[in-house]
């Protein structure tokens, strides 16, 4: 046990950002550790726990706006509030998890000659990451391709994520209110873009073949999208649970045979997690175009799913993927390549990586 031993964790923006870094944080707090995040946003992220943790705010910027006088102000505010921060906390350890929420932070860990871990979820590392891999004492990564990017010393890791609950498959369905035994398949956009895969699979799913049964698990991402999704389902007499927002995503994923989904890395960590077969629709303006980067890793290295870019989306596309997946034998295969794929993979843990870094 290492009681007391103060981390800091800096995240912010995305779920991609925010979710592995809540999961490294439940691990660490489980072995003593102190833990408190900072970051910008963290008060009115919609993914951070907020009543779980300890967490201090920052001001932050994107680097490219409009008036680059006002972004510079703001990193300066940012980083001098961290600087504080840090003095009063007096961590041993900065863990990064990218994003420009976390630029002040880690540029007042280096300053204060904190040593900063960096985990890259990505197949292509963002900016921030990018640019403290050159200062930082360690970058972790999730995909080796990512090590291309970085540099100083690199591990492979696995993303860390909330302990998996073994849940039955028919269990998990009927969770959702749908037939413990037939074929479901899981639509969500994650948290961006889900409009356009909302729109696209209702019209596709329509034209599917009649004489293979199916249900649907929708995870719209908004309010009015789901109301409208019920009644899309219903008047087609389709079985579905449709939700804007579902908490117990790992039933879901029990609940799966197959996913249509974005490509972000903690999305696609599920994905391999779970082993489940998906068709992945990248989001487009993704910086550095590296949801589909982390889409095409799933589909030549693991061989474990279907790359569908937005500039190829269309009704006949995404039915000719479907029914290629659903009616050819190639779920079945995918998700044996998942599970053979997981099998040969020995990454550490992250929370093992940074135990055995702050041990000497």
């Amino acid at each position: 046990m290492c009681k007391n031993r103060k981390v800091v964790i800096t995240t912010g923006g995305t779920g991609g950002h925010v979710f592995p870094a809540e999961a490294l944080a439940k691990q660490l707090l489980q072995e003593s550790y102190d833990v408190t995040f900072i970051g910008g946003g963290l008060q009115t992220n919609r993914y951070f726990h907020r009543h779980e943790f300890k967490f201090q705010e920052v001001v932050v910027s994107p680097f490219f706006q409009l008036n680059i006088f006002k972004a510079f102000w703001r990193i300066c505010k940012g980083t001098w509030q961290s600087l504080k921060i840090l003095k009063a906390i007096n961590p041993e350890m900065v863990i990064g998890f990218g994003s420009f929420y976390t630029f002040p932070v880690l540029l007042a860990a280096y300053l204060k000659k904190i040593p900063i871990v960096l985990f890259e979820s990505n197949a292509i590392p963002g900016k921030v990451n990018r640019l403290f891999s050159w200062l930082g004492a360690l970058c972790t990564v999730q995909f080796k391709e990512a090590g291309k990017h970085l540099s100083g010393p690199i591990i492979e890791v696995k993303m860390p994520v909330l302990e998996k609950i073994e849940v039955d498959k028919s269990l998990a369905r009927e969770y959702f209110y749908l037939c413990p035994h037939l074929l479901t398949i899981l639509v969500f956009g994650g948290s961006q873009g889900a409009d356009t895969i909302n729109s696209f699979f209702s019209e596709t799913i329509a034209e599917l073949k009649s004489d293979a049964p199916f249900q649907v698990i929708h995870v719209t991402g908004k309010t009015d999208s789901a109301e409208k999704l019920r009644q899309f389902y219903a008047q087609r007499s389709i079985p579905a649970c449709v939700k804007a927002f579902e908490e117990r995503m790992h039933l879901a994923w029990h609940a799966a045979s197959i996913v249509i989904c974005r490509s972000g890395a903690a999305t696609i960590a599920e994905q391999m997690r779970y082993a489940v077969p998906g068709i992945f629709i990248p989001f487009a303006r993704a910086s550095d175009d590296h949801q589909t980067q982390n889409a095409i890793f799933v589909e030549q290295e693991v061989k474990g799913g279907f790359t569908c870019p937005e500039s190829k989306l269309s009704v006949e596309y995404l039915k000719y993927l479907l029914e290629n997946m659903l009616f050819s034998g190639k779920k079945e295969e995918m998700k044996q390549a998942i599970i053979y794929f997981n099998q040969r993979q020995n990454q550490e843990e992250l929370s093992a990586i940074i135990k055995q870094f702050m041990q000497g």
